[in-house]
Formats: C-alpha cells, sequence, structure tokens
C-alpha cells in the first residue's frame, strides 16, 4: 500500500529564475537549466524540481505546466516559483579629454586633471572613470611647420674684377 500512496503523492516542482541573461525565444519553448530529483516529507515523496532561467522580456507561459510521466510514474505541477536574481551588466569605456596648460611640465599637467569623473554612455551605462596617468601625454599647440627655400646673396666692395679671356 505503501508503494501505491507514494505514486499518487509524486509531484513536480517548477522554479522560475528570472535573470539578465540575454533573451531566448521570447514565448518559449523554455528548457530547464537544472533537473533535480530527490524525496520530500515522511512518506519520501518523489520530487522533481525544474530551473528555468529567462531573461526579463520573455514570456514566462511558454514554460511547460503539463503533466508527464518520468520512469514510470505520473508527476504533476506543485507550484511555481519565480525568483528575480538581479545581475550586473558592465562594459569597458575610454574617454580621451584635451585640456591647454600653459606648461609642459607633465607633473604640473597632472594637477590640473581630475582624479575621477562620473560619466553616463549613450548606451545608457553609467560609471565613475578613473585616470590612466600613464596615458596623458603633452603637445606643443599652435606650431606649424613651414618649408620654403632661402637664398643669400652677398656683395664684396672694393674687390679687384678679374677678367680671364
Amino acid at each position: 500500500m505503501k508503494k501505491r500512496i507514494v505514486t499518487l503523492l509524486c509531484t513536480a516542482v517548477l522554479t522560475l529564475g528570472l535573470t539578465m541573461a540575454p533573451a531566448m525565444a521570447s514565448g518559449g519553448p523554455f528548457y530547464p537549466i537544472k533537473v533535480e530529483e530527490y524525496t520530500y516529507g515522511p512518506l519520501d515523496e518523489l520530487r522533481i524540481n525544474k530551473v528555468y532561467q529567462l531573461s526579463l522580456s520573455d514570456d514566462p507561459s511558454g514554460i511547460p505546466t503539463e503533466d508527464f510521466v518520468r520512469g514510470g510514474r505520473q508527476y504533476y505541477l506543485l507550484d511555481m516559483i519565480k525568483e528575480d536574481e538581479v545581475g550586473v551588466d558592465t562594459q569597458d569605456y575610454t574617454d580621451t579629454i584635451t585640456v591647454d596648460s600653459d606648461t609642459n611640465d607633465l607633473s604640473k599637467i597632472l594637477k590640473q586633471l581630475d582624479a575621477h569623473r562620473e560619466v553616463t554612455t549613450e548606451d545608457g551605462y553609467t560609471g565613475l572613470l578613473a585616470l590612466d596617468y600613464t596615458s596623458v601625454k603633452v603637445e606643443a599647440k599652435g606650431y606649424t611647420t613651414n618649408t620654403r627655400s632661402l637664398s643669400a646673396t652677398r656683395t664684396y666692395p672694393n674687390l679687384s674684377e678679374v677678367n680671364h679671356s
């Protein structure tokens, strides 16, 4: 009789984990990322826990909820639990700043620059940028390069003229 009770009380528990993972097909079908079999309670009821990972834009109605048979036993949905997981999405970002200075002394120029500054990108990322001191370059401004031909003529007065004819 105990075997019959265990078979009737078998259940499946589905857990829905929402993350900021890349979007799958928005309407499903979805496939579990983890399947776990275990026993529960004083009668050692067999249970299956399936974990699905969906993005925030996915519709959870694509998760299968129908009864199913596994190992000769009938399983049915006991409950569905939604767990929101907050993820962090990062992106590398580099920004170039040009400033004018009255000196070419790098130590004085570094004192003029902010060590950190807040930034918001066009993609909606926000963060704090740190100055990379090794990337600072000093260039002279306002100088140009000209190339032209020069000739000089000298006159020496009071020299006698020599005629080689």
